[in-house]
């Protein structure tokens, strides 16, 4: 056990594999142990140390030619393989593999995953942004390639809009269909991902004794957790319990959209429950929180203050920071605010606003179709609409992906 070479920020086995309460109530609700065996751990620590191998061959190929090579690559995802001036067996290889959906793949589950995502409405929104991405912020593995490639000094709106735009493009209707937007602003991440991993490999700055591979396979999964489990975890707290049909298809949407993004099919979720086993081995694999922490999640609170709202800016401008900081203190509590650098609020009152309307509405949209109907339409246009607050953001995504 000793001759594992392991990144720093990985602990020992032999802390990860304590009982305590927490281990027991979550054993008992997930009717499993949550504990990692050795195997376990020794497979945490291999995806410490990896990278996207697919899309790592092809940034080796880009960078022989980088220039020449990026537009080649760009139009093979774009246009085709057929529009390449002549076959490149790097691209060949690589758009062969992700136009080819798994065996596991699922199109009825990828259809109700949507539906049930626009019921959702304002409510997906707020728990990403508000508990997954404050919380992942808390994390400081997470947060290191952020540091070293200066997307630090891009305005938390800038980020936030990247995010959201693509989001919103791979829950349109048939986002994953290999032209639309959703396919190729996922592949189109994932061979930014692999630039800078290559990047910062080279980089003397980036300490691998202590935090492996940048965006490595297992930060990579946790993130897709984040956009499944976390979000199902806080919907529940939010006052709207989906049910077991619900949930397996929207755990099936996000296992395709981490497949497509590169991680390894170990790493994604079938069952609820393994991705709660995985949210509780991540603290094992993170220092605490620091100054980074606090530099990301104070830029992120005051986001708010980019968006560009039509009338009374200003005034509402300061409700959304108050509301999504009420947001996020109902969901992690006061004292890890501070670790985030955020400003406690006297009550989660929009929070418990938002308890009180889903608690209302949800239950009943499971035996009106008429308010089903509506949750979706509304539902839509309210997640599509929250896209347009960061406008010129948004404006200059859109060129970016032709």
């Amino acid at each position: 056990m000793q001759n594992i070479v392991k990144p720093k920020r990985l602990a020992p086995f032999e802390d990860m594999t304590q009982s305590n309460l927490k281990t027991k109530i979550l054993g008992y609700m997930t009717k499993q142990e949550v504990q990692p065996t050795f195997e376990d751990y020794l497979a945490i620590n291999t995806a410490l140390q990896s990278g996207d191998a697919p899309m790592d061959k092809v940034m080796l190929w880009a960078m022989q030619n980088p220039k020449l090579h990026r537009k080649y690559f760009e139009t093979a995802l774009y246009q085709g393989l057929n529009h390449l001036p002549h076959e490149i067996p790097e691209l060949t290889e690589f758009f062969n593999l992700v136009e080819k959906t798994p065996a596991w793949y699922d199109q009825q589950k990828i259809d109700d995953a949507l539906k049930f995502t626009y019921r959702l409405g304002i409510n997906n929104g707020y728990i990403l942004r508000d508990l997954s991405l404050m919380t992942g912020y808390m994390y400081p593995g997470f947060n290191q390639p952020l540091v070293l490639t200066g997307a630090l000094k891009k305005q938390a709106g800038t980020r936030l809009a990247e995010t959201t735009k693509w989001w919103v493009d791979i829950t349109e209707q048939d986002g994953f269909s290999r032209f639309s937007k959703g396919f190729t602003s996922t592949i189109f991440v994932r061979f930014i991902h692999s630039l800078v991993r290559h990047q910062l490999q080279k980089s003397e700055k980036w300490d691998a004794e202590t935090w492996g591979l940048p965006i490595n396979q297992y930060d990579q999964a946790m993130t897709n957790v984040a956009f499944s489990g976390v979000v199902l975890i806080g919907i529940r707290a939010l006052g709207i319990f989906p049910n077991s049909q619900e949930v397996d298809s929207f755990l099936h949407f996000w296992k395709y959209a981490g497949w497509l993004m590169g991680i390894d099919e170990k790493w994604l979720v079938d069952k609820e429950a393994d991705g709660w086993k995985l949210i509780y081995w991540m603290q094992f694999a993170h220092p605490q929180s620091d100054e980074s922490s606090i530099s990301l999640g104070s830029s992120l609170s005051k986001e708010p203050f980019e968006r560009q709202y039509g009338y009374l800016p200003k005034l509402q401008q300061k409700l959304a920071y108050r509301q999504h900081l009420q947001v996020t203190q109902f969901f992690i509590g006061r004292s890890k605010m501070q670790k985030l650098g955020l400003k406690p609020q006297s009550a989660s009152w929009f929070a418990y606003y938002l308890f009180a309307r889903n608690f209302t509405l949800y239950p009943g949209a499971k035996r009106i179709d008429k308010l089903r109907y509506l949750l979706e339409n509304n539902g839509r246009d309210a997640q599509r609409n929250g896209l347009s607050l960061y406008q010129k953001q948004s404006q200059q995504l859109a060129s970016m992906h032709h």
